[in-house]
């Protein structure tokens, strides 16, 4: 895995892409787009939006294919994992699908990213709200890892974890102010229970 991201790597822009729909639909790669991304935005920095718009599309689709899994495997997918973890997830999806989709997409590991998608799927959650969600969720995330490429260079790795915590803080009340809008988006989930 490490030889196919390395090539890929060389690839800049649409490696990236694939480095990050590879890992976001199942398949970890050593240091996954959060480093290549950090990468990226240090070696140009007037092409952070861009990288951060590029892996956000990249993860979008990783996703994508995920929650398409959940959605056919149903429970069956997901009966592997612990059963208190499992209700855990479900009663933040329960609460409102969108923003604990938001924050799975910013969550440091080992944050149940997986989980969230999985269970999205074998829920039947809106494709629009969980596209937006994901979209949004992981922009946010590679815009402020990229922020740190550009600032830190190849210290940024090293900032990061350090202060992984109030950086994700400070992602959060970012997503959280603009989802303020909030009756763009109804209060109720409306999850199905997954089809036997």
């Amino acid at each position: 895995m490490e030889t196919l991201k390395n090539l890929l790597l060389t690839w800049g822009l649409p490696g990236l892409f694939f480095i990050s729909l590879v890992d976001s639909a199942g398949v970890p790669l050593p240091g996954g787009p959060d480093a290549v991304v950090m990468l990226l935005s240090w070696q140009r920095p007037t092409l952070l939006p861009l990288v951060a718009l590029v892996a956000a599309a990249g993860s979008t689709v990783g996703n994508w294919i995920l929650y398409q899994v959940g959605r056919r495997g149903g429970e069956l997918a997901l009966a592997r994992f612990d059963a208190k973890k499992r209700a855990w997830v479900v009663d933040k999806l329960q609460r409102n699908d969108f923003l604990a989709i938001v924050v799975a997409m910013i969550g440091p590991p080992p944050f149940p990213t997986k989980l969230f998608i999985l269970f999205a799927g074998a829920f039947h959650m809106s494709m629009r709200r969980f596209l937006l969600a994901v979209s949004g969720g992981r922009f946010v995330r590679y815009l402020g890892e990229g922020y740190l490429g550009a600032r830190f260079g190849d210290r940024a790795a090293e900032v990061l974890e350090r202060h992984y915590g109030t950086i994700a803080l400070v992602l959060l009340v970012v997503v959280l102010g603009t989802l303020l809008g909030k009756h763009l988006w109804p209060r109720s989930s409306a999850l199905e229970r997954p089809r036997q």
